[in-house]
């Protein structure tokens, strides 16, 4: 079941022991994440990125293509408009009808292809009225969620001031944060 629900398992419902899950995950880089009124685990944000950056779990070209039309028109679209609310859960996205797709300049042989590969990582799911997000989408962390819909307003209103934003706090030099090395007495004498 996706996610599980803390009243199944002790080790959710329970803070404490909660807290040992979280520090298990975390020790194989993952982290405990709190969808939907249940729990799902998630890659870190930091192995996310080490990952990406190694090519591991990057999706092909037509893939890409296929995943993002999915989620301009299943959530974006109707996030914008005001016929879905901000907090709807990715998976809960309006059904694309297959039709929808095919106006995409892939070919049909890539979209159908491209939509077998999505759904079997369970990127996609098919729905009797069309495709949604899958469940996968409940694994991402706050952060990458907001980071992916910043890229969704950059990709389909680029000239908004909202996307002018996103752009001037990204131009932005990071601060580092602290380090446990930072804060270590040197003592050397």
């Amino acid at each position: 079941m996706i996610p599980v629900p803390s009243v199944h398992y002790r080790a959710l419902a329970e803070i404490p022991l909660r807290i040992v899950v979280e520090q298990v995950l975390a020790a194989s880089g993952r982290t405990l994440l709190a969808v939907g009124g249940g729990y799902l685990s998630g890659y870190t944000d930091e192995i996310r990125q080490r990952l990406a950056h190694e090519g591991i779990g990057v999706l092909p070209r037509d893939d890409r293509a296929v995943l993002t039309l999915i989620l301009l028109f299943s959530v974006a679209i109707p996030r914008a408009s005001g016929t879905a609310l901000p907090e709807q859960l990715w998976t809960q996205g309006t059904p694309v009808p297959r039709d929808q797709l095919k106006g995409c300049q892939a070919s049909d042989v890539v979209l159908t292809s491209a939509l077998q590969r999505l759904t079997h990582a369970d990127l996609v799911r098919r729905t009797r009225t069309g495709y949604v997000l899958g469940h996968q989408f409940l694994r991402l962390t706050p952060a990458v969620g907001a980071e992916l819909f910043e890229q969704l307003i950059l990709l389909a209103d680029p000239d908004s001031a909202l996307a002018e934003s996103i752009r001037r706090r990204r131009a932005r030099p990071t601060v580092p944060t602290a380090t446990a090395l930072d804060h270590e007495v040197h003592d050397r004498s």
